[in-house]
């Protein structure tokens, strides 16, 4: 496991080093959150990849209006997650998995001498209520704890849903072991067709 703090979430490093690794989006891309499934997106996905490996030139990232919003408030939501649960948290641009750097997670927090990473979601009212009144993580952010907890071997995930003014909702996330073999499984599988795939063309 590598911790990457020498640049920051959202720099151009950042963005150059997603061109290599897989990350939580590209996970989600891969298997499906509902059933921890072979997503239908995976071909797909892999050509987007390769693509991007081997013309060194992605796409932009277009950040959404409720993106830029919950960005704002991240910080915010951090601060208020060190106070509630009485600890300090750290942030960084990414975690590695391993030195191929080719797969990688970027918590909003952790704390490496805890062993515990986790999930800052700012989002808008609705949402927000939806998850206070389910009272558990919402399907849709499994996949991204239960990676977290994958690539770090840690044991305590958190996930914080986050709206200024009012209490947030915070729960931690146990490991799910069969889900993060599976994880491991097709992140192996993934990254082995990837480089065949960019192999042949090149060849």
């Amino acid at each position: 496991m590598i911790i990457e703090k020498s640049f920051l979430q959202g720099s151009p490093e950042w963005y150059e080093a997603r061109i290599d690794s897989v990350g939580g989006t590209g996970l989600s891309a891969i298997i499906t959150n509902a059933k921890a499934e072979a997503s239908k997106s995976r071909a797909g996905y892999l050509l987007e990849k390769a693509g991007d490996i081997i013309s060194r030139d992605p796409a932009p990232n277009f950040q959404t209006w409720q993106m830029k919003w919950g960005l704002k408030y991240e910080s915010q939501a951090r601060e208020t997650f060190e106070f509630i649960q009485g600890v300090e948290v750290d942030t960084c641009a990414m975690i590695f998995y391993d030195e191929n750097k080719n797969w990688h997670i970027s918590p909003d927090l952790f704390n490496a001498d805890l062993k515990f990473g986790g999930e800052i979601k700012c989002c808008q009212l609705k949402e927000f209520k939806n998850t206070v009144d389910g009272k558990k993580l919402p399907t849709k952010h499994t996949l991204q704890c239960q990676a977290g907890l994958a690539l770090t071997g840690w044991d305590r995930w958190f996930f914080m849903s986050y709206f200024p003014g009012l209490k947030p909702f915070i729960t931690p996330v146990e490991r799910d072991e069969n889900l993060i073999k599976i994880i491991k499984v097709e992140i192996r599988m993934f990254l082995e067709d990837l480089n065949a795939f960019i192999e042949k063309l090149r060849a």
